[in-house]
C-alpha cells in the first residue's frame, strides 16, 4: 500500500514538474518573442528617422542648392535688366517705369525667396527672423492678409527641429495659398514657455479623415511623421467650412 502511495506522489510530482517546466518554456519563448518584436519594431524606428534623416539632409542640399542659384545668377541677371530699364527712363519714363517698379518687385521677391530655402540664414538670424522674412514676402504678394505676433523671445530648439519646423511651416502655408481660398492667416510664435508656434486660416477648412482616407493627405502625414520624429507635438484642428488651424509645440521640461 505505502508503494503504491509513494508511486502516485511521484507520479504526481513529476508531472507537475514537467507542467512546470512547459509553463517555463512557453514563458521564455514568448518573453523573446516579446523582446525580438521590441527589437524589430526600435528596429523600424530607427530606421524610418535615419531614413527622414536623409532625406532632410538631401532636400536642404537640393534647397540651399536653389538658393545660391537664385542669388548668383537669377537675382544678378534680374539686377543687370533693372539698370538697362534704368538707363532707358529718360527716352520712355511712361513705359518704363511700371516695368521697372514691377521688375524691382520681383527681384526683392527672388531675393527673400532665396533666403527662406537657406538654411544658413535660418541660422543666422532664427526662427523668428526667417518667419518675419517669410511674412514680409508674402504681404508683397497682396494675396491675402497675414496677421503676426510673436513675443521677441527666440524658441529655443535644436539645429534640426528648426529646420523641421520652418519647413513644416512652409508646407502649411504653402497649401493654404493653393487651396484653402482664405483671406487672412494668423501666424503667433511664442518662444516664453518652450516652442509654440500655430498658424491659423479662415479659409474653406477640410475634413482630415476624408483627406487621409482618399489618399490626399500625403502631406500632412509627412508632417505628423517629421514632428514625431523631431519631437515636437503636432495638433491639427479642421473641419469643413470652418478653416483650419496648425499647431506645433514643445513644452518646458
Amino acid at each position: 500500500m505505502n508503494d503504491i502511495l509513494a508511486t502516485i506522489i511521484l507520479t504526481t510530482l513529476l508531472i507537475l514538474l514537467l507542467i512546470a517546466g512547459v509553463v517555463i518554456v512557453i514563458f521564455i519563448a514568448n518573453r523573446r518573442h516579446t523582446q525580438q518584436q521590441i527589437s524589430i519594431a526600435q528596429m523600424q524606428v530607427d530606421y524610418e528617422k535615419e531614413l527622414r534623416t536623409v532625406e532632410q539632409e538631401v532636400q536642404e542640399e537640393v534647397l540651399l542648392n536653389v538658393s545660391r542659384e537664385l542669388h548668383d545668377n537669377i537675382g544678378q541677371l534680374l539686377t543687370v535688366m533693372h539698370m538697362q530699364m534704368e538707363q532707358e527712363k529718360l527716352q520712355k519714363p511712361e513705359v518704363i517705369n511700371p516695368m521697372s517698379g514691377t521688375l524691382q518687385d520681383t527681384i526683392q521677391q527672388v531675393r527673400m525667396l532665396g533666403r527662406s530655402l537657406n538654411n544658413e540664414w535660418l541660422e543666422q538670424n532664427g526662427l523668428t527672423g526667417i518667419i518675419n522674412n517669410e511674412v514680409s514676402r508674402l504681404r508683397q504678394l497682396d494675396r491675402l492678409k497675414i496677421h503676426w505676433n510673436h513675443d521677441n523671445l527666440e524658441p529655443k530648439l535644436e539645429k534640426d527641429q528648426r529646420v523641421m519646423v520652418f519647413r513644416m511651416f512652409q508646407e502649411i502655408i504653402n497649401n493654404a495659398l493653393k487651396h484653402s481660398g482664405a483671406e487672412n492667416i494668423y501666424i503667433e510664435l511664442k518662444g516664453s514657455d518652450g516652442f509654440y508656434l500655430t498658424v491659423k486660416d479662415d479659409g474653406n477648412g477640410f475634413d482630415t479623415d476624408e483627406i487621409k482616407a482618399t489618399g490626399k493627405g500625403s502631406g500632412l502625414r509627412n508632417m505628423e511623421k517629421r514632428a514625431s520624429l523631431s519631437h515636437i507635438d503636432f495638433e491639427m484642428i479642421a473641419a469643413k467650412g470652418k478653416g483650419s488651424t496648425f499647431i506645433l509645440k514643445i513644452k518646458k521640461g
